[in-house]
């Protein structure tokens, strides 16, 4: 009873009944001629490559940036340095600059040579060229009561920079 009341509201309605037979058939393959077929572009030729990446090199972005030009400022200041102690050190390069001062020029020939004494007492003689003072400061000039040193020191960007610093003659009351 059920299946003819299912029959018959399915008739009313307009909706097309199917066989069984027609519900077992494969509706044929349409073909379509090769000169109708677009062909489709390679996706892969059109590919960008991503850039290299440095990653040894990459800055993080989390540190100073005041921190990593001082530290690139050190390592310049360190590489001249290691180039510096090839050379033989100078005994006036154990000191601090603070800790020595001037206490004659004399002249020889047309060269000026000074005096200098470490906070020992022990005194030495300079000329222009050598070397003293813990930043590698070398003598540059030596006028009649005054000695020019040159060193070089980090300044707060983080570059290596020339610092002048001169050593007077006291006078004695």
């Amino acid at each position: 009873m059920l299946r003819i009341f299912l029959l018959c509201s399915l008739m009313l309605t307009g909706i097309p009944m199917v066989s069984a037979e027609a519900t077992n058939t494969v509706p044929p393959a349409t073909t379509v001629p090769e000169d109708d077929i677009e062909l489709v572009p390679d996706a892969m030729s059109h590919a960008v490559k991503a850039p290299e990446i440095d990653i040894a090199n990459l800055r993080d972005p989390f540190s100073s940036y005041l921190a990593l030009v001082a530290q690139r400022g050190r390592a310049i200041l360190d590489d001249q340095r290691l180039r510096l102690e090839n050379r033989e050190r100078e005994v006036l390069e154990n000191f601090d600059l603070s800790t020595l001062k001037l206490v004659g020029v004399y002249s020889m020939g047309e060269d000026r040579v000074a005096m200098i004494e470490d906070n020992t007492g022990q005194g030495y003689t300079i000329r222009r060229g050598n070397y003293m003072g813990k930043n590698n400061g070398r003598v540059e000039k030596i006028d009649a009561d005054t000695l020019y040193l040159v060193e070089q020191v980090i300044n707060p960007a983080g570059d290596v920079a020339d610092n002048q610093v001169t050593l007077t003659l006291k006078e004695v009351n």
